[in-house]
């Protein structure tokens, strides 16, 4: 009699020899061939060392996190004390909960009752109540040393949230102090500069305020005035945006602070204050530091000589005014021509009944004819008298590019020494065009001259 034999294991079902895989069973020639080929395991003392190194670099970037903030905290006083509240208010939370489970483990205390704090959210919830000296009373300790928690919980609130109070009000106190004595550094955006200081800046200010639509510009002075004559301009002009910088306009680090790269308007004034008898010299070096910061600030500035127009023109100033050189004219037409001197005052009056202005041509009426542009203003009752044309600089660089060849340095040599009149370095950047004639074609860096009612202040 034969008895039947059972097929070896490793010719049984996959999941038998999948269950012997397991302890090393069962496995055929080719399999303990494949074994052999295939890469060691690493060892058990390998995988905790890697295990440890990716720990240590994990802990370690906490830790640079955490010492970032810490610096950052201790730059500023305010954003310590935060920092401190928010450390000890989950720091005790998590504490009393814990402290709460561990004595009291069956969740009723010895004297009977039953804890509150039976999560984590509890407790953070009750540690903020507490620590914020609010006290609602829904949360509270059951256990003694949970209520020993409570009451440092108490004390520390108290005293951080003091802290957190005085650093708060302390650095209102220095925002304006910085704001009254000129150390503010302005963060407005299309503001108007004015530097220096002489009998004349008031005249400017309300000349600003009634050409502005509602009557409220923002202005920045720069300038080294004194406290009390300060403080006089602030409560005068209160009703506008009125604030000042102390330092020197000719100093990048007052400009910077007074927001030149932001401002849209720079008016630098003949500064009698500082630099009595040198006052051109000291403006022209405020419009070339200026605009050398901004490159797309328009320039005003008031010269005392005129011989000296020429040299400010060079380092991009937009327009000139000379101190008292109206008063000839004034004076003269008071005499020869009565009248005419109370017309022109009342042009350039701001408060008068007839305003000169400049308005920017919107994009319709640009391309089109001067008679045409006349003929559309006079039906909206405003009388154009001429044009106002930006003339665009051009240098050498944007004439020969970027060549450095000899040709080109020879070309740029002479063109240097004879281009002064091609280029227009000597020219107005701004000129006024009295009724260029009917055929004259309105450009994009035209604006219009216009006689209109002056602005309603608000």
């Amino acid at each position: 009699m034969r008895v039947a034999q059972s097929p070896p294991l490793t010719q049984g079902p996959s999941w038998v020899r999948g269950f012997l895989g397991l302890f090393g069973l069962g496995k055929t020639a080719a399999d303990a061939r494949a074994d052999e080929k295939k890469p060691a395991a690493p060892p058990v003392p390998g995988v905790v060392a890697r295990t440890v190194q990716q720990s240590r670099e994990t802990l370690t970037g906490i830790g640079e996190s955490v010492a970032s903030v810490w610096n950052l905290a201790n730059d500023n006083r305010l954003a310590r004390y935060v920092m401190m509240i928010v450390l000890f208010t989950v720091g005790l939370g998590v504490l009393v909960y814990y402290i709460e489970h561990w004595a009291a483990p069956t969740g009723t205390s010895l004297e009977g009752e039953a804890i509150q704090i039976t999560n984590l959210e509890r407790g953070l919830w009750w540690s903020i109540v507490t620590m914020t000296t609010v006290g609602y009373g829904d949360l509270v300790p059951k256990t003694t040393p949970g209520r020993i928690i409570g009451f440092l919980t108490m004390l520390s609130g108290m005293g951080l949230t003091s802290l957190v109070t005085a650093a708060f009000s302390s650095l209102l106190v220095a925002q304006a102090l910085a704001a009254s004595s000129g150390l503010e550094a302005i963060t407005s955006v299309g503001h108007t500069l004015i530097t220096g200081w002489n009998d004349r800046v008031e005249a400017v200010i309300q000349g600003l305020i009634a050409s502005t639509p509602g009557g409220k510009p923002e202005i920045v002075l720069v300038n080294l005035l004194d406290q009390e004559k300060l403080a006089e301009l602030k409560y005068k002009y209160r009703r506008i945006s009125l604030r000042f910088v102390r330092g020197d306009g000719t100093s990048e680090q007052a400009l910077e602070r007074a927001g030149v790269y932001k401002a849209a308007n720079c008016i630098v004034m003949a500064d009698t204050l500082v630099a009595p008898g040198g006052e051109d010299l000291r403006s022209t070096v405020i419009v070339l530091t200026a605009s050398k910061m901004n490159s797309d600030l328009k320039i005003t500035a008031e010269l005392m000589i005129s011989d000296n127009e020429a040299d400010i023109r060079r380092v991009g100033v937009d327009d000139i005014v000379l101190a008292g050189q109206d008063a000839g004219f004034f004076m003269s037409a008071g005499a020869l021509a009565p009248g005419l001197g109370n017309a022109a005052r009342e042009m350039l009056r701001a408060s008068g009944e007839a305003e000169l202005r400049r308005i920017d041509f919107p994009r319709n009426l640009r391309g089109l004819t001067y008679q045409e542009v006349f003929q559309s203003y006079r039906q909206q009752n405003i009388l154009l008298v001429g044009l106002i044309s930006e003339r665009i600089n051009v240098s050498l660089d944007d004439l020969m590019g970027p060549g450095t060849g000899w040709v080109s340095g020879l070309i740029r040599r002479l063109m240097a020494e004879a281009s002064s009149e091609i280029l227009g370095q000597d020219q107005e950047k701004i000129q006024v065009l009295w009724d260029p004639g009917d055929e004259y074609i309105i450009g994009t860096t035209d604006a219009a001259l216009v006689i209109t009612q002056p602005l309603t202040v608000t």
